[in-house]
């Protein structure tokens, strides 16, 4: 495999640049080179990056034409999109976990929106709206160094515009098939000394379709109503401030989320089986997100800046609903069944809800064994026996919630020294204080407190060679410290063309729920046949002792940019291997969070972008993954080979269009094909007013559900329309 790999890469170096010999543009010697923010804390070009870095900047937002940044991080090699429901996506570099996205750490502008109880992003209520993005640049690899843990696969940083860049009114509308509704209002204003910007936006759309009655929606739809302000003050010629108030408010639909006793029984022996296999209300959830944050900049000299950042954050996710089941949920010997084993309490049910051949010892034997043997089986037959005087009752009946309420409060201190021509040197050393409160998953409210150190150093010793290397610090009351380190050297070839060699170690630490778990329903307005204990019958506790998730990564890269002819290209050959991963289900009746699982990425990546002229840019990406994991769950969003094709053009008369595929061979053993086009007029209004129009149109080439077999569309196109009027 490493050979292929080598060989893909070579031939991609060497044969690019032959292919462009006839198509150069004078025109193009006045582009300007991009700088990077987000690998070291350092401003560096492309070629001084310690790692693979993928930027998005808002020529190719525009043109992706998408509504929300999953769909534009699908131009990120290597970057796996995958839909648990319309309204939830999660986002994987390389893959793992289809349900969950625990690796990857996310910022905007600067802040974490990683969430410290459920370890994971919710993009659908993230309060940022796409039109006041600049750009998003991707660090492709672990960079816990830079960002501390839960950095484990990369770093997405959602860079923000200035305010000075969004001056006036901005209003914009867009209408379009399976539901979607989404309208801008932002204006922009200044003073002497500063800029501020004010946006409210909304979005709206119906999901899936369902998959059981062609022509109506799966229920997933997701309305998100947002609100943000930014504002940027030039204190004096050394001191600047810049702050941020954001907030959101989305309603995401949802299923039933609760799983019964008894109940779906294939053979309904009583009347509560029945009752309970029609209970099937709602559990839609209410999300409510809250941010702010100031940074202050000072510099203090040409060579010497410092800077700090301040922040808090709080997120609300909210679902209740009234719960059926058998009574007995209540039983006393089904407490302590499951107390004992969760996965024998499982067969017990699945013993009564099914005609199962033979008796419940001999369908629960090959896998209770030993000296509990009798003892759980005893339980058991008690269960069984019990539940005779329910076949003819109603069913028990309560209110249950899974409320979670998070909060985030940060402070950081950056301080960036340019000690020579030879020598630039970034520290600082940040505090958080995280907290998560449910009365459903923790009992009450738990807190973390995390302190980190940084530090990277960038040493130039002669003008072919540059070496880096930093690490972080950090330390978590609830888990306990890590150090995360990483060594780069480059040789250039050329002032813009480098190669790299970079090892580096990164950490995850286990989040709240993962952890530190008390998950039980508390039981509220209780009905129905239940005598004695009112106690629902399963709760699940987490380890408190687990390890973190470990990785060493190994990467050899090539970036190059040929400036003559707009050509820009990054190779990237790796290898990365997790230990010590939790990868198994979290669920209430199936909770064994434990550090046994491992996996192992090894392969190559080839970004390519090519501004031909003014008028024409071409973009290319590809990734290759061979990937092994010891937990099955853990290979389902890893696409062996996945990338994207895109051409935007520039016509005369303000007219752009776009055009762009994407493919994966493999998202939980779905292919994934999509063609997407995009056609935006602009027209002048007098002399500072524009009217847009943009038609946005998707095309699936196959046939396939996104990623589980439930999300599916009637149509294999969609549509949609964007006016947009500034002045």
């Amino acid at each position: 495999m490493s050979n292929r790999i080598t060989f893909l890469a070579g031939l991609a170096v060497l044969g690019l640049p032959l292919t462009l010999q006839a198509t150069t543009d004078p025109l193009l010697d006045d582009l300007e080179l991009p700088t990077v923010l987000s690998a070291t804390r350092l401003k560096q070009a492309p070629a001084e990056v310690p790692g693979s870095m993928t930027v998005l900047d808002r020529q190719l937002i525009r043109a992706t034409g998408a509504r929300d940044i999953p769909e534009i991080l699908r131009l990120v090699p290597g970057m796996m999109i995958g839909y648990r429901r319309g309204n939830q996506v999660n986002v994987n570099y390389h893959g793992t976990n289809v349900t969950e996205a625990r690796r990857l750490q996310v910022l905007v502008d600067g802040r974490s929106v990683y969430r410290p109880g459920f370890a994971t992003v919710d993009w659908a209520e993230m309060p940022v709206a796409i039109e006041d993005i600049d750009r998003i640049e991707v660090f492709r690899g672990p960079n816990t160094a830079a960002y501390g843990a839960n950095a484990l696969m990369g770093v997405i940083n959602i860079i923000t515009r200035h305010p000075r860049d969004t001056l006036g009114t901005t209003l914009k509308v867009t209408k379009g098939t399976r539901g979607v509704s989404d309208w801008l209002g932002r204006q922009g204003f200044s003073t002497e000394n500063s800029q501020t910007r004010l946006t409210l936006s909304g979005m709206e759309d119906d999901g899936f379709d369902s998959f059981e009655e062609p022509g109506e929606d799966y229920r997933d739809g997701k309305r998100l109503t947002r609100f943000n302000l930014s504002s940027a003050y030039q204190i004096d010629s050394a001191n600047t401030l810049e702050w941020q108030l954001a907030a959101s408010e989305a309603s995401r639909q949802g299923y039933y989320d609760y799983s019964p006793f008894l109940g779906a029984a294939k053979q309904p022996l009583g009347k509560f089986d029945e009752l309970i296999d029609e209970w099937q209300p709602d559990s839609d959830i209410r999300g409510r997100d809250y941010a702010l944050q100031a940074l202050w900049k000072r510099d203090l000299s040409v060579d010497h800046s410092f800077q700090v950042m301040a922040y808090a954050q709080h997120t609300e996710r909210l679902s209740d609903w009234r719960a059926c089941d058998s009574p007995l949920a209540f039983s006393a010997a089904l407490q302590e069944l499951s107390d004992l084993s969760p996965l024998a309490a499982r067969r017990v049910s699945r013993y009564m809800s099914h005609d199962v051949a033979g008796g419940l010892r001999k369908y629960m034997n090959d896998f209770m064994y030993g000296e509990y043997y009798d003892y759980l089986g005893d339980l058991g037959e008690a269960i069984v026996q019990e539940r005779q005087q329910y076949l003819d009752s109603e069913p028990a009946c309560f209110d249950v919630n899974q409320h979670m309420r998070e909060s985030r409060y940060q402070i950081e201190v950056q301080d960036t020294l340019r000690v020579n021509d030879q020598l630039r040197v970034v520290s600082g050393a940040s505090y958080r204080q995280d907290r998560a409160k449910s009365e459903t998953f923790f009992g009450g409210a738990i807190d973390n407190g995390i302190t980190q150190v940084f530090g990277n150093a960038e040493y130039r010793p002669h003008e072919n060679w540059l070496f880096q290397a930093g690490g972080m610090y950090e330390d978590s009351e609830l888990v306990g410290d890590a150090f995360s380190p990483r060594v780069a050297m480059h040789y250039f070839l050329a002032p813009l063309h480098s190669l790299r060699f970079v090892y580096s170690e990164a950490v995850r630490t286990p989040d709240m729920y993962e952890n530190n778990v008390n998950w039980t329903y508390q039981v509220k307005n209780l009905s129905g046949p239940v005598t004695g204990q009112q106690t629902y019958y399963a709760t699940a506790t987490g380890p408190g002792n687990l390890d973190t998730e470990k990785m060493r990564s190994r990467e050899i890269g090539y970036n190059g940019t040929v400036h003559e002819y707009g050509l820009a290209l990054d190779l990237r050959i790796f290898q990365e291997r997790i230990t010590g991963m939790n990868g198994e289900p979290l669920k209430i009746t199936d909770f064994y969070p434990n550090n046994d699982s491992s996996a192992e990425f090894e392969g190559a990546e080839a970004q390519i972008d090519w501004r031909a002229t003014y008028a024409d840019r071409f973009r290319l990406t590809y990734a290759y993954v061979d990937f092994t994991a010891t937990n099955k769950l853990d290979q389902r969003l890893t696409a062996r080979n996945s990338g994207s094709a895109a051409w935007i053009r520039n016509w005369p008369a303000d007219i752009e269009t776009s055009l762009i595929y994407y493919g994966a061979d493999q998202l939980n053993e779905h292919r994934f094909e999509r063609l997407d086009a995009r056609l935006a007029k602009q027209f002048a209004i007098g002399e500072r007013s524009r009217f847009s129009l943009a038609l946005v149109a998707q095309h699936r080439l196959d046939d396939e559900p996104l990623t589980w077999d439930e999300n599916v569309y009637d149509s294999s196109n969609h549509y949609y329309l964007s006016a947009e009027l500034n002045f």
